[in-house]
């Protein structure tokens, strides 16, 4: 057992509670892996080589201790270049292009270094990078599995350490710095991003098969679940195309209106209504053709937006940008269905993911460090800077305000419309209270699964399904299974 698969049985046998993630999404791409739902618990626990299995703390206590006496970056300066740790490039790179476009001072000095494909692998191969002794200054964590870094002081040291206080992060959302500050109200991680979500549909097809001509005449057929179902009944009855991308994309939606969280204060597995009205959904959707057999991050995920397999997708705000995923799945600029998308809010609010990026014990360019957390996570000005650079949803309310109301976000890949005035208000509604624990990715790898296995005909009722579930919720360590 390696030195993280220990952390995260200690961990895990600790009482969670209920609390508040998100960025980066399912085993995504972007820094924003694992169709990442979040839930932080709204009580949590001391890290455990502090807490005792039985000892919780409430939510309204998991807040970052009062660190604004102190200023100083503490970190030396003795290391040739900032390395910036994550399994995708897609965020990183365009990061580092951005800030030392900006900072020409650094050119040369940050360097993005890739531990594993997947957000899941990284969780696991950090430690092991750790451990060998190589550099590690920066790394990104994602919503799903953030809790067991933060809440290990061998792997995330404090960001009061490169002098910031919680007062530089008063411009944030508030969820993002809930979810960076550990069990011992310790702010540990900070994020660049916002990551609500919406309906992003074929304009011509809309128009084509429903008359929708505007994005507000389009938002009439998906205005809830009952409607966008009547909608996907009409399309596929008249002209055989689906209205979903995936069920992945789906339970995107649905995990984030979720109301509790996975498991209890006491560790136990929560089953509760949402799990079976996702479960009769996705099987109506399936066996009706309302949604594609495809699954997400495949080639053929991203063929169905160009050859009229689909009427639309669930994307958030990181699948919007250059070299995201919208832009696969319309073949690139010059592709087939390049520039004929828009976004709408869709049947419910939602959010996906979300990155975060955390401080290593060892990093030893203290200033470029402070300075990259700077520009992404707390200054206003730069913040906005990157969020028009990359149509990146950004995690600062003001700048958001400022390009909505300027008008100066105009996306190509949804044909000049600002998917950011569409999903500004969606992103001061994110509300990640009580339903993110320690052992989400592992649940929903479960769930899902077992939903997979149940929309395939390969159980062969929702109770099996339910039976499916428990056996493979119950191989994880920590969790009670009843």
């Amino acid at each position: 057992m390696n030195k993280l698969k220990k952390s995260l049985a200690l961990i895990a046998t600790l009482a969670i509670a209920s609390t508040a993630f998100v960025a980066c999404g399912g085993d995504s791409t972007p820094a924003n892996d694992t169709p990442a739902d979040t839930s932080k618990a709204a009580e949590e626990t001391k890290p455990a080589e502090e807490t005792p299995a039985d000892e919780t703390k409430p939510a309204d206590e998991t807040k970052p201790a009062d660190d604004t006496a102190s200023a100083e970056n503490k970190i030396a300066e003795t290391g040739d270049k900032l390395s910036v740790l994550c399994w995708t490039g897609d965020d990183v790179e365009k990061m580092i292009e951005n800030f030392t476009a900006a900072n020409p001072d650094y050119a040369g000095k940050v360097e993005y270094v890739n531990v594993g494909s997947k957000g899941q692998e990284a969780r696991e191969q950090y430690a092991n990078y750790f451990a060998g002794g190589e550099d590690a200054d920066l790394f990104v964590l994602e919503a799903d599995w953030i809790l067991d870094y933060i809440n290990n002081d061998e792997y995330t040291a404090p960001l009061t350490d490169l002098g910031f206080t919680t007062d530089d992060f008063k411009g944030c959302y508030d969820y993002t710095v809930s979810i960076g500050t550990d069990n011992n109200g310790v702010l540990k991680a900070a994020s660049w991003q916002a990551t609500p979500g919406g309906y992003v549909y074929r304009t011509d097809l809309a128009e084509e098969y429903l008359g929708a001509k505007t994005p507000d005449e389009m938002q009439k057929f998906v205005d809830s679940w009952d409607k966008f179902t009547e909608t996907a009944k009409k399309v596929k009855d008249e002209h055989n195309i689906a209205m979903a991308d995936t069920l992945g994309g789906m339970w995107q939606v649905w995990q984030y209106n979720r109301a509790n969280a996975w498991a209890d204060k006491d560790n136990k597995l929560v089953i509760d209504d949402f799990c079976k009205t996702y479960a009769d959904l996705a099987k109506e959707y399936w066996d009706n053709g309302y949604v594609t057999k495809e699954d997400q991050w495949t080639d053929g995920w991203y063929q169905i937006g160009q050859d009229d397999s689909t009427m639309g997708y669930f994307f958030c705000t990181w699948c919007l940008g250059k070299g995201s995923m919208l832009s696969n799945a319309e073949g690139g600029e010059g592709g087939k269905t390049f520039g004929k998308y828009n976004i709408t809010a869709g049947p419910s609010g939602w959010a996906w993911g979300g990155s975060w990026l955390a401080l290593s014990p060892k990093c030893d360019n203290g200033q470029i460090a402070h300075d990259f957390v700077k520009y992404f996570t707390v200054d206003e000005n730069t913040a906005k800077d990157y969020a028009l650079f990359k149509s990146e949803f950004v995690n600062n309310p003001n700048a958001m305000k400022a390009i909505v109301d300027e008008g100066s976000n105009k996306n190509d890949l949804l044909g000049g419309q600002d998917q950011f005035s569409v999903l500004y208000e969606a992103a001061g509604n994110i509300d990640m209270d009580g339903k993110i624990t320690a052992f989400d990715s592992q649940i929903k790898d479960a769930f899902n699964g077992a939903i997979t296995k149940y929309v395939k005909g390969e159980v062969a009722s929702y109770d099996d399904m339910i039976t499916e579930f428990k056996k493979e919720a119950a191989k994880i360590e920590g969790l009670t299974v009843e």
